[in-house]
């Protein structure tokens, strides 16, 4: 996978999510997201299984919710993802990646995720090398304070500590 935060999107990091597990809260993951792929054919893949305690979920085993009510009476249900936040799209459990600092939240679905986000921020250049702009990249979507030099050496100091 190209490594550059202007052609990439946090979607493309979902197949393989490692989040804090809700019942030991050690590190877990969720596998198979794919939601480019209809919805019958991605909610039977996903799962999610931590090792340290066995709690398994399957994604399609998770309850719909009722979007709307359709012209006719009938509910219309669905199942929710959570795209573009701290949270697995899926379950809705915190990602494992995740530090605070002192302007916000710091967060990645998993240590490529991670990777990517620390490469935008080591670059000094950031150049767009003829990538036309798309306001749903990670390049674009990450917050002003990531994105400022000043901040640079702490965040990187905060990354590398999530690292371990």
């Amino acid at each position: 996978m190209p490594n550059n935060a202007y052609t990439l999107r946090n979607e493309d990091f979902i197949s393989n999510i490692d989040v804090i597990c809700p019942k030991c809260k050690t590190k877990a993951v969720v596998i198979g997201g794919q939601p480019y792929k209809d919805t019958n054919e991605y909610e039977g893949d996903v799962f999610f299984s931590c090792t340290s305690c066995g709690f398994a979920l399957k994604y399609a085993d998770t309850p719909k919710v009722t979007v709307f009510t359709n012209s006719r009476g009938k509910d219309v249900t669905a199942r929710v993802l959570f795209l573009n936040s701290p949270v697995d799209p899926f379950f809705g459990y915190d990602v494992w990646y995740q530090i605070e600092t002192k302007y916000g939240l710091l967060w990645a679905y998993n240590l490529e995720h991670l990777t990517v986000i620390e490469n935008y921020i080591v670059d000094k250049l950031r150049s767009r090398n003829g990538i036309p702009y798309k306001n749903n990249t990670i390049g674009s979507r990450l917050p002003q304070w990531v994105k400022d030099s000043k901040n640079r050496t702490y965040l990187l100091k905060l990354i590398k500590r999530m690292k371990v």
